[in-house]
């Protein structure tokens, strides 16, 4: 059993998005996306409903973003909406056809498209010419090589079709083509016999491509009553894309719509390469970027949607939710590594897996440290110098965002000093002053007070500070500040961020749990000197 009492693991393994895992879109910037897609798609279906498609029956979408921020994703699951409406999709990652020619995107565009779509279109070609072999048109019999034979044996021209339709018999190829020469276009007769005798032919050159691209998006119009789309992935400056590209734009293939998928510096290609075929681009009907995907929000609510998609029983409840999003925020936050769709899903996958081993009932700081050890091996927390592990520092990160409290403050450089003072770096002495932490004496003898403030309000402690600046009789003063505050002439004052406060904590647990390794010490003494205590 997996965390949050899953019977699987919800996040995909593999880094390249696949239709199944594609079923799942979350996110406000995708979903946004998706409606804008399906609307485009909508608004074409409703148009050439109830006529023949004409050349201004087609639609470019283009859709920028940077890698890993779910474009890929966005498109699959697109392709998985097509039986919702009305239209048949075919998807082409252009980064794995080598060499693009016209024949190889001609070929991956049909290998795009869910075989389904084949199977239906043949059926209704094969029941077109039953219907008009069946109103005596002899040249249809032929074409379903429906002979005299059959007819003496009381074989009917209906069973003969079912007959071909089952592959239990095959129709003539040659009488195939002299019956629908006669009633549609070259390509259109070329695309049918190709789909009913399951075999398609090459095709040499862009004219080729557009004419077949073209009766495919007619002929699923007017056999199925579909509307067409054509997502192209990973499409940049390379000549024969933009080629293609630039044919279908400016052939208006009826029926269909061009979803053209690219990354900022991909688009910036194409711009460089072919700027008329740019400017065509950027009148696209819809223009759909993807800045923010890769918010913090969004690669949080992407990753809940995964959890919520597959919890079956209504495990995760929202202190669940809350406490994932918390461990998802700290590391968008903290590593500019997992900023993207891509990497957040893959830590959790990790992770995922990590807590079926173990048996937990959520994901917790340990199993992403584990899975961030096993695919980001050495990556560390930023600035950290007590080399904080990041299963600590996502926990300890709670309770800094408050900035913790005074007090655990004060008794982390309490024991720091004390740490230091038994290392032999400082002579301490007892407190002195109500108005300071720490008093001791440096390696150099001189006296050194150490006073901690951590109040929200700038002008209560502008006048602490005074207050303390005044009233402290000491060789060097140390004020230790959560807040942004300029020094007094007589005092240093250190900014205690949210990197030092994560490390004092730690610094801290480790010392109240007699954990303090030698190592640790050296970290410590060095913790002590940044903060200007030493």
């Amino acid at each position: 059993m997996y965390a949050y009492g899953l019977e699987n693991n919800p996040y995909p393994s593999s880094p390249t998005p696949t239709e199944k895992d594609a079923k799942i879109l979350g996110g406000k910037r995708h979903k946004e996306a998706k409606s804008a897609i399906v609307e485009c798609i909508k608004e074409l279906n409703g148009k050439v409903q109830g006529r023949d498609s004409a050349d201004n029956d087609f639609r470019v979408i283009t859709v920028i973003q940077d890698v890993g921020s779910g474009k890929t994703h966005l498109a699959l699951h697109i392709k998985n909406l097509k039986g919702h409406y009305n239209t048949e999709c075919s998807f082409v990652d252009l980064s794995t056809i080598s060499p693009k020619t016209m024949s190889s995107i001609y070929n991956a565009i049909i290998k795009g498209f869910d075989n389904d779509f084949f199977v239906q279109l043949r059926i209704k070609f094969l029941i077109y010419i039953k219907e008009r072999a069946e109103q005596g048109d002899n040249s249809a019999k032929k074409a379903i090589s429906y002979t005299m034979m059959n007819r003496l044996s009381g074989l009917t021209i209906k069973e003969k079709v079912e007959y071909v339709i089952s592959g239990k018999e095959h129709v003539s190829a040659e009488n195939l083509k002299q019956f629908l020469i006669q009633r549609f276009d070259y390509y259109e007769s070329t695309l049918i016999r190709n789909v009913v005798t399951n075999s398609f032919e090459n095709i040499q050159n862009l004219e080729e491509l557009l004419g077949m691209i073209s009766a495919m998006s007619k002929l699923a119009h007017r056999f199925l009553g579909k509307t067409t789309l054509l997502e192209i992935d990973e499409f940049d400056g390379n000549k024969d894309s933009i080629e293609f590209v630039k044919g279908m734009i400016n052939s208006h293939i009826p029926a269909c719509t061009l979803l053209l998928i690219s990354t900022p510096s991909g688009y910036a290609e194409v711009q460089n390469t072919n700027p008329s075929v740019f400017d065509r681009l950027e009148k696209a009907n819809y223009k759909i970027d993807l800045a923010g995907s890769n918010s913090n929000d969004e690669l949080a609510e992407i990753a809940v949607e995964y959890i919520k998609h597959s919890d079956k029983h209504g495990k995760l409840d929202s202190k669940l939710e809350e406490d994932l999003i918390d461990k998802i925020q700290a590391l968008y936050e903290e590593f500019p590594e997992f900023r993207s769709v891509r990497s957040v899903i893959n830590i959790l996958y990790h992770a995922m897996e990590k807590s079926e081993e173990l048996g937990l009932d959520k994901i917790d700081e340990n199993v992403i440290d584990d899975a961030i050890k096993q695919t980001y091996p050495g990556l560390k927390v930023k600035g950290s110098i007590m080399g904080v592990p990041i299963s600590d520092f996502i926990a300890i990160r709670k309770i800094c965002n408050a900035l913790s409290s005074e007090k655990d403050l004060k008794e982390a450089v309490h024991n720091l000093t004390n740490l230091v003072h038994e290392a032999g770096d400082m002579c301490k002495l007892e407190k002195q002053n109500l108005s300071l932490d720490a008093v001791y004496h440096d390696s150099f003898g001189a006296k050194v007070g150490v006073a901690i403030i951590t109040n929200s309000n700038n002008a209560y402690n502008l006048d602490q500070i005074s207050d303390i600046s005044k009233s402290a009789v000491v060789d060097k003063l140390v004020i230790l500040t959560s807040q942004k505050i300029q020094s007094p002439y007589n005092a240093t004052v250190v900014n205690v961020d949210k990197s030092k406060m994560i490390d004092l904590i730690y610094f801290n647990n480790k010392y109240n749990g007699n954990k303090i390794a030698e190592s640790d010490n050296e970290r410590a003494v060095m913790l002590a000197k940044t903060l200007c205590i030493i």
